[in-house]
């Protein structure tokens, strides 16, 4: 799967290594980006995320497509949450 620009801009650029400092939880970190960014980001990634989601892949490859390929620092998996869980969660927040 193709990485989308805009998801390794919000994981390099928002869920880098110091991310645990920018909000008390990571979905927060999500929260900072619905409102730092203007409204036509905040689609592009709830659209691109939904696009992997519905796309069949398998757990362990959204895994990769978070971690590997776009580069998030954060690995939800640490706090015991699945990959597609979290995805899911970030679309709700960026609605």
């Amino acid at each position: 799967m193709n990485t989308p620009q805009i998801l390794l801009y919000v994981a390099q650029g928002y869920f880098h290594q110091d991310c645990d400092l920018e909000a008390d939880e990571p979905i927060g970190v999500v929260d900072n980006f619905r409102e730092e960014e203007d409204p036509g980001t905040v689609d592009q990634l709830r659209h691109a995320i939904e696009s992997a989601l519905m796309s069949g892949i398998s757990e362990s490859e959204l895994a990769y497509l978070w971690l590997e390929k776009a580069g998030a620092m954060y690995d939800l998996r640490d706090d015991g949450l699945e990959i597609a869980a979290w995805l899911r969660l970030m679309v709700e927040h960026l609605k």
